[in-house]
């Protein structure tokens, strides 16, 4: 079988002209691979890359190509995926290793040079005025400048300055919704397309891995919407549902000014009182919230905290008061306590399920019929409450696409007919009609449909482990692969339980030498090139050099890979006795053991545990991989019965400031301290809490003084000190930080070549997913 038709580019050296590559290509950075047409070296840094079609693959040691190993259907089956990790599979990969030149850029990811996340104060963005009258293209129309032009659109809306989708624009004309310029609001919010003005139509198919994955691929495709946004550039913060806002009485008080006629996709007026109802009717309501409202309003912690107090000024006006200056509230307000769900319900709506609002015997059939008990549980499962998409079929959102079927496999979401956002033609969004969320819990099953051509977009699912697949199966799919940066300093985060159950491991994990030889263990560079084929960055969990808290060095703190150093470390701790198996004992003579506790969705994570078990093992400590699903670790988590775990190590700018000291890594699926986390969450009379060390009780009082502090040099300052005690305490120790792939289909526009993938901005949503569209 021959090349068909391709050609190759080395990356930074296009005066080389297309070649070909021998098998001696690129295997990690500093390695050299050889052009054979010319014997000139190329460095590992500069990406060699190329495409493959179909499942052909170069031989080894050859330019001719052969038919794959392991081809594409037969790798999804497992044959060629099996757990444990098949190093000398890996090895091979890696050696035969061609990327992909057409479609995957590979920036230089780890800097985010332009990209600097959230570097300083908030920036509220100004609305555009819609000046322009031509419509997008539904798909199939001509391109062009006549295609935009008023005479040649489609006839919908005549006579508006908007335009419509035509599935809209039907309902109109059968008297189904008001016209377009009565469903937007008065100054609706401008999107400035990335690449072009969008074609109107078209599903966009992801899938996820349960019912409760929404906050994956369906956000990334369908976004969300909150009180204020993370701008495009992931630098600044822009004005959402809240048009502006502005601080007084040093920070203690925050007014929030709505877009004025904004409506909710049943067509009702969204309001301050959407505000009032849910902190008034369901978060200070004991039977709906016992625990009171979530600590994301509120200052200070345990028993001091205190929650804000909130005033309807007018129908678009909220004032926020605090008891202590709270300016980095606004990050919140960026994130899923700034969803649906969180400050804000469709109460017209959610009325009808409250014993407040609705009639007795009303809602008493309606708890019976819908098989609960209580009316806060009908609420909760009717209004989806913490849900940052309205994936509930009636329920109203203020997203660009909502919830229309029942179907226990899949989710079928159409465009809100009053969604209050326009391109800068004056076309309503969104530009795609709708999305269908598969439910597959097999990701093996998933990857086998992206590859089949199957799926629109893969994100959250999509790994650097399968890029040869991608690569394979570019043409025949109908895909295309960007690389952006990630939130993932460190991908894997090695997280021990400082208050485990076992009074033995509790004292070892609470040893900072032992902590520190457990990192020192670890060799980084194998875990990267095994793991992550060498496309990541050996580092420690630390923020980025874009991040303002950043230093000259952060990433390397107890980041080395010196076995002797670990070993000297343990046996300076009290752990230098062994039994006959060489394993270390603890001071009453027991073995040192523990057990891995990890979610068997991350692959990647129990790939590194893997590896990390095996160089632990190399200086006498014994752990055994014991991976749960997601729903079992987090009743682990809860219980405290969870010895040594990890996760993503999503940390950024925003991350470190709304994320308590205890729920790192990510969003609290693992810490490090639950009992000492109940304790300050003020359960102190929970039989797991547990009162924490003075040192931890300090880092808790200068935490709350970093998110207090008013002006961004104290604030920075303070964060920079509790980055040195975390970096010498070493609570938790990050792997690799790696780059984030990104499987679209081609014609899949809009979506930038570059961006910050991750859980602290949401996936996609800073970039607008309401302007994708699909490219006829």
């Amino acid at each position: 079988m021959a090349y068909r038709g391709k050609l190759w580019h080395v990356a930074g050296h296009a005066s080389l002209g297309p070649v070909l590559l021998s098998r001696r290509g690129c295997v990690g950075r500093g390695h050299q691979c050889r052009l054979q047409h010319s014997g000139k070296a190329v460095r590992r840094g500069d990406y060699v890359v190329h495409a493959l079609q179909g499942d052909a693959r170069p031989a080894r040691g050859t330019n001719q190509v052969v038919g794959g190993d392991c081809p594409p259907r037969t790798r999804v089956a497992g044959a060629c995926n099996a757990v444990p990790i098949n190093r000398e599979r890996i090895t091979r990969i890696r050696s035969d290793r061609y990327w992909l030149r057409e479609q995957l850029v590979m920036a230089d990811w780890t800097r985010m040079d332009r990209r600097a996340f959230l570097k300083g104060t908030a920036m509220a963005s100004a609305s555009l005025a819609v000046t322009a009258c031509s419509r997008a293209r539904s798909r199939g129309e001509p391109d062009g400048p006549d295609a935009m032009s008023m005479e040649d659109a489609p006839v919908v809306g005549m006579g508006s300055r908007f335009g419509e989708a035509p599935m809209l624009a039907e309902r109109v004309a059968a008297g189904e919704l008001p016209p377009v310029e009565e469903r937007l609001p008065s100054n609706p919010e401008v999107i400035v397309p990335r690449d072009a003005v969008g074609e109107y139509g078209g599903q966009s198919v992801v899938a996820i891995g349960n019912a409760n994955h929404l906050f994956g691929d369906p956000q990334a495709v369908m976004g969300t919407e909150l009180i204020l946004r993370i701008d495009e550039d992931f630098s600044s913060i822009r004005g959402g549902l809240a048009e502006s806002w502005e601080f007084s009485d040093g920070g203690k008080i925050q007014v929030l000014h709505l877009r004025q006629g904004l409506k909710w996709s049943n067509g009702d007026p969204f309001t301050a009182d959407d505000f009032v109802f849910a902190w008034e009717d369901l978060w200070n309501n004991e039977e709906f919230a016992p625990g009171g409202p979530p600590g994301t309003w509120s200052t200070g912690s345990g028993a001091d905290r205190k929650h804000l107090t909130m005033e309807k000024v007018d129908e678009y006006t909220i004032r926020l008061t605090f008891d202590q200056p709270y300016p980095l509230i606004i990050l919140h307000q960026t994130f899923y306590a700034g969803s649906q769900g969180g400050l804000w319900q469709p109460s017209n709506y959610a009325k009808q399920f409250h014993p407040k609002h609705a009639d007795a015997d009303d809602l008493a059939q309606m708890i019976e019929d819908a098989g609960f008990e209580t009316w806060d549980q009908l609420l909760r499962d009717r209004c989806r409450v913490g849900s940052t998409i309205p994936a509930q079929v009636g329920l109203p959102g203020m997203t660009a696409f909502i919830r229309v079927d029942d179907a226990p496999d899949h989710h079928t979401y159409e465009r809100n007919p009053y969604y209050w956002k326009v391109d800068t033609e004056g076309n309503q969004l969104p530009y795609i009609d709708s999305t269908l969320v598969h439910i597959i819990s097999d990701r093996e099953v998933s990857l086998a449909r992206l590859i089949a051509g199957e799926l629109t977009f893969s994100g959250r699912q999509a790994q650097l482990q399968d890029m040869e697949l991608y690569g394979q199966n570019i043409d025949s799919a109908g895909i295309k692969i960007k690389m952006w940066s990630s939130t993932f300093p460190g991908k894997t985060v090695i997280v021990p339980n400082h208050t485990a159950k076992d009074a033995n491991l509790r004292a070892f994990f609470r040893n900072k030498d032992v902590r520190h030889a457990l990192s020192v263990a670890l060799d980084r560079h194998d875990i990267n090139n095994t793991v992550y084929f060498g496309l990541g960055e050996p580092r420690q969990w630390a923020v980025w050099s874009s991040s303002k808290y950043y230093r000259d060095g952060d990433e390397g703190h107890w980041a080395q890979h010196d076995p002797d150093m670990a070993n000297q470390l343990l046996d300076a701790a009290g752990y230098d006795q062994r039994d006959g198996d060489g394993y270390r004992l603890h001071p009453d003579g027991t073995r040192v053991t523990w057990l891995c506790q990890l979610d068997t969705e991350q692959i990647d994570v129990v790939h590194v545990f893997e590896l990390a078990v095996e160089q632990w093992r190399n200086v006498g400590l014994e752990a055994t991989l014991k991976p749960v699903s997601r729903a079992q670790l987090n009743e682990l988590v809860a219980a405290n019965d969870v010895e040594m775990s990890g996760w993503e190590g999503d940390i950024s700018d925003i991350t470190w400031v709304w994320t308590s000291r205890l729920n790192h890594p990510s969003h609290g699926n693992v810490r490090w301290g639950r009992a000492w986390q109940l304790w300050f969450n003020g359960d102190i009379d929970n039989e797991l809490a547990e009162e924490p060390p003075e040192e931890i009780k300090y880092v808790d009082t200068r935490w709350q003084d970093m998110i207090d502090a008013l002006t961004d040099d104290e604030h920075v300052a303070i964060a920079r000190e509790l980055w040195d005690w975390f970096y010498d305490y070493l609570p938790g120790f990050g792997t690799v930080g790696i780059p984030k792939p990104i499987v679209m289909k081609q014609n899949f526009t809009n979506f930038p070549d570059d961006g910050v993938w991750g859980f602290s901005v949401i996936r996609a949503v800073p970039v607008n997913p309401e302007q994708f569209f699909f490219k006829s």
